[in-house]
């Protein structure tokens, strides 16, 4: 998996504002900028009702019309996005609400240039680091699309020319009665969500979150949704070593 543009959306209602922080972006020098894409959003409201959020990083100013940043952000956390996420405020000092949407940064307005190139090349180098880190696009029932992460899931399984993702935590809690599919085919997410990432290949139909799995019985295993799973017998021996080893490594 390449990594691909860097996809950044800036919601904030002053567009001379969303242009300044383009430029401070860009003076950090870090990534190229034919490597950048920038989505600007005016309001919380239009931010959540964009269809695609595989955004690398997400900049919310903290005082919006109706829906500020904090309520954004929670929003859209709760619906299991899980991009690098910035607050940019005039206010002083943040307030303890809004560290649970869980902020990699709290940028001030008032910050010199200087001080803010050097907020944000830090910001720029953790949205580089967590674009390193594994995952796949899917697409909900409601055409939305997201990015989904090894922990996220539960198994995936194949289905006609596509797969379909079963989440766990969070995620399933999001998309409860959802359909997640992947345009991927199975051996092609294999290659993604590896061995290195907790996956095992149980069937031809499905590879399994190790993480996920409460016990393992004769031919099946029980998974932390409560769902039972079978492995083939060719794929037994294979299985086994590959969780024994998930095992030692883990405990």
């Amino acid at each position: 998996m390449g990594v691909g543009m860097y996809k950044i959306a800036i919601c904030e209602d002053d567009k001379d504002y969303i242009e300044y922080m383009k430029q401070i972006i860009l003076k950090t020098d870090i990534v190229e900028e034919d490597m950048l894409l920038f989505y600007d959003f005016y309001s919380g409201e239009q931010f959540c009702q964009y269809s695609d959020f595989d955004f690398d990083l997400v900049i919310l100013d903290m005082q919006m019309g109706d829906m500020d940043g904090y309520e954004t952000a929670m929003k859209m956390r709760k619906m299991g996005h899980n991009f690098l996420l910035v607050f940019c405020s005039g206010v002083v000092q943040p307030f303890s609400l809004s560290y649970k949407a869980n902020p990699f940064r709290y940028l001030l307005k008032e910050f010199s240039e200087d001080e803010m190139i050097s907020e944000m090349a830090e910001v720029i180098h953790e949205m580089k680091a967590k674009k390193q880190n594994p995952f796949i696009i899917c697409q909900a029932k409601s055409k939305e699309k997201i990015r989904v992460f090894p922990e996220s899931v539960a198994y995936i399984s194949k289905y006609k020319e596509y797969s379909i993702i079963h989440p766990a935590g969070k995620l399933a809690e999001s998309y409860l009665g959802e359909t997640l599919r992947s345009s991927l085919k199975l051996n092609e997410i294999h290659k993604i969500f590896d061995e290195s990432c907790g996956f095992v290949r149980a069937h031809n139909s499905y590879i399994i979150n190790m993480s996920c799995i409460v016990s393992i019985e004769s031919h099946y295993v029980k998974l932390t949704t409560g769902e039972y799973l079978s492995f083939s017998r060719a794929r037994a021996g294979e299985f086994r070593q590959t969780f024994a080893r998930f095992a030692a490594a883990k405990y």
